[in-house]
């Protein structure tokens, strides 16, 4: 995984690098509702936030 940027609104291809996904992944996952993002004058943005709350969500749980 890459390093994410540190700054607190992302484009799509940052996120998309960070998960090494294509950017049409980011797309469906916003669109899905798996991960928050943003729309600022017609641009998408993703708080780092969200990118923190998908990646615990996504982490699976044996003991469950």
């Amino acid at each position: 995984m890459n390093e994410l940027p540190k700054k607190p609104l992302l484009r799509v291809d940052e996120v998309a690098a960070y998960f090494d996904v294509t950017e049409k992944t980011i797309y469906l996952w916003i669109e899905h509702g798996l991960l928050e993002a943003e729309k600022y004058k017609r641009v998408i943005r993703v708080t780092r936030e969200s990118i923190k709350n998908f990646r615990l969500a996504s982490k699976m749980n044996p003991l469950e």
